[in-house]
């Protein structure tokens, strides 16, 4: 066992006081927009409490396009306050976590017809500038076809008419956040937040119908709790469409979607800037990614269990394809390395309709007995779907006596960037650190920020400076500090979301595993026994979510 008090000694404290206090709102659900509610809760003075029942970010919120933007495509459905929204939110979240969220330059080729295809998404991309994109990245640039061969050399040649340069948000969605929630920790308030708890019930007072205790199970140790509350926030996401959901309600309609991804190495595709490729309908993102490029998504129905998707064969052979057809690389599936999948949570159309029209904007219902439910929005406006959902929670007068105090409210780690800049110049000192990788110290901040010493100190005490995996710039010290500090509690915490070596390696991490099994043992007491089961589950688990599945048959 770690030094006390440890990961567990915290969590069984946390769930004493989960289940010993009153508390003004308990959040169900630990994705972005429950992070979110929690950290607005918190910075209002609210007792509040967040349950989840796996891990934080476990579901879509780990499983996006990983961009933070103001959502181009919508421009064509006229959804121009959208995009406004979006785009000063982005804005926001580059200062709020400057660590996480970074500006990068897309480019969008255009073909057709000469002059008027280039002119037609020239002015969509200056409407989009005019919203607000251009008070971050710039105006977008006209490029000529030269100019636009020259970042992408093996796109397709016929038909091209040049290209267009425009800037959007890249970010890590899983320590995002997870940065959410620490800060939300980190408040005056001191709320609490459990994973592996799950909402089973509600109890409500027999006298007035209201909501006296959300009834949920620990499901580490088997236990029941009674956790008593005046109000509850589902912000479950696609769950609240499942039909398990232990307090579902007709008053408002999920409709699942599922968008998947491929990951494919950087080098496979001789590029220096990511793409938007325009297909009929939509759009596919090429999202640069430290090492890898991410390709997606699809958007399709979705009517299974929202429980670890993963991405079909014929979503990966369409991806695939719309690559092809616009770049001249041949790419294959044995070029690529894992494939993910996410499930949008749609609020449904009122008579039936696509799931690419499905509402992106979110709504906000409230039932008599004070259940609160968010649905719909997108992972860049979670500050205000989270802004909104608590405003409902205490009502016009208490919303107007108790304002968000979000909008300013920087996540764990974040600095301004010269700040980080000499963190990463100060460990890049460190001997073991800079022999690791020669970018061990750049990541290193770029997934922690001003945390960063903190993990290299850890590192050096317990000697876990050592690469985490070979040739990859992740150390050991990182699995020691996901159990300490970011309540990961298995395998699969740490190597699909902490570090995203899950879908990275080809060999989902089957090779570092146990040795993460033991780090996290010495943390979380596991034997050797434990040890070996965990590695085991864990490559289950991540085999069937991120390999990549088998082609579709012609006729299929």
């Amino acid at each position: 066992m770690s030094e006390v008090p440890g990961p567990l000694d915290r969590r069984r404290a946390d769930l004493a006081r989960l289940a010993g206090s009153d508390w003004d709102v308990v959040i169900v659900g630990g994705g972005i927009v429950g992070a979110g509610a929690l950290l607005d809760a918190a910075s209002r003075g609210l007792r509040a409490a967040l349950i989840e029942q796996e891990d934080i970010a476990a579901g879509t919120s780990s499983r996006s396009s990983r961009l933070i933007h103001g959502g181009l495509r919508y421009l064509e459905q006229f959804h121009v306050g959208l995009v406004r929204e979006a785009l000063a939110e982005r804005r926001r979240l580059l200062h709020l976590a400057p660590h996480l969220v970074t500006l990068e330059p897309l480019l969008f080729p255009v073909y057709g017809v000469p002059f008027v295809t280039k002119a037609f998404f020239d002015t969509g991309l200056t409407l989009y500038d005019l919203l607000g994109a251009r008070h971050d990245g710039g105006w977008h640039r006209r490029l000529s076809v030269a100019e636009t061969l020259e970042l992408v050399p093996p796109l397709h040649r016929p038909g091209l008419r040049g290209g267009l340069l425009y800037h959007d948000g890249m970010e890590d969605d899983a320590r995002f956040t997870l940065a959410v929630v620490r800060a939300a920790l980190a408040a005056e308030a001191q709320p609490v937040a459990l994973t592996r708890v799950r909402g089973t019930g509600l109890r409500t007072d027999p006298a007035y119908g209201t909501i006296a205790a959300l009834m949920a199970r620990d499901l580490v140790s088997g236990a029941d709790l009674e956790i008593r509350t005046r109000a509850v926030v589902d912000a479950t996401g696609v769950w609240a469409a499942d039909p398990s959901h232990p307090f579902a309600s007709s008053s408002m309609r999920i409709l699942p979607s599922r968008g998947a991804h491929l990951v494919v190495p950087r080098a496979r595709i001789p590029a220096q800037t990511g793409m938007t490729i325009r297909v009929p309908g939509k759009v596919v993102f090429l999202v640069p990614w430290p090492d890898h490029w991410l390709i997606g998504t699809t958007d399709a129905p979705f009517d299974g269990s929202p429980d670890r998707p993963a991405a079909d064969g014929w979503e990966i052979d369409r991806l695939l394809a719309t690559v092809n057809e616009t770049l001249d690389v041949d790419l294959r599936r044995e070029d690529v390395v894992g494939t993910y999948a996410g499930l949008r949570p749609l609020i449904a159309p009122s008579r039936g309709g696509s799931t690419v029209k499905a509402s992106r904007e979110h709504r906000v219902t409230i039932e008599s007995n004070g259940v609160v439910r968010i649905g719909g929005g997108k992972y860049t406006t979670y500050r205000l779907m989270a802004r909104d959902v608590i405003d409902a929670v205490l009502g016009r007068d208490g919303a107007r006596a108790r304002p968000s105090a979000t909008a300013e409210w920087r996540l764990a780690g974040a600095a301004d960037l010269p700040a980080l800049e000499r963190l990463v110049a100060e460990l890049g000192t460190i001997g073991d650190i800079a022999a690791a990788h020669p970018q061990a110290a750049a990541r290193l901040v770029a997934r922690h920020g001003t945390e960063a010493p903190g993990v290299a100190a850890l590192g050096g005490t317990l000697g876990l400076l050592r690469p985490l995996a070979p040739g990859r710039p992740f150390l050991e010290a990182e699995v020691a500090w996901a159990a300490r500090h970011e309540l990961a509690l298995s395998l699969d915490d740490v190597l699909a979301r902490r570090t995203r070596l899950a879908v990275e390696l080809p060999d989902r991490g089957a090779a570092i595993a146990p040795r993460v099994a033991a780090i996290l043992g010495r943390e979380l007491g596991w034997g050797e026994a434990r040890q070996a089961l965990e590695v085991e589950s864990y490559l289950a688990s991540a085999t069937r979510e991120y390999s990549v599945a088998p082609a579709v048959a012609p006729d299929a």
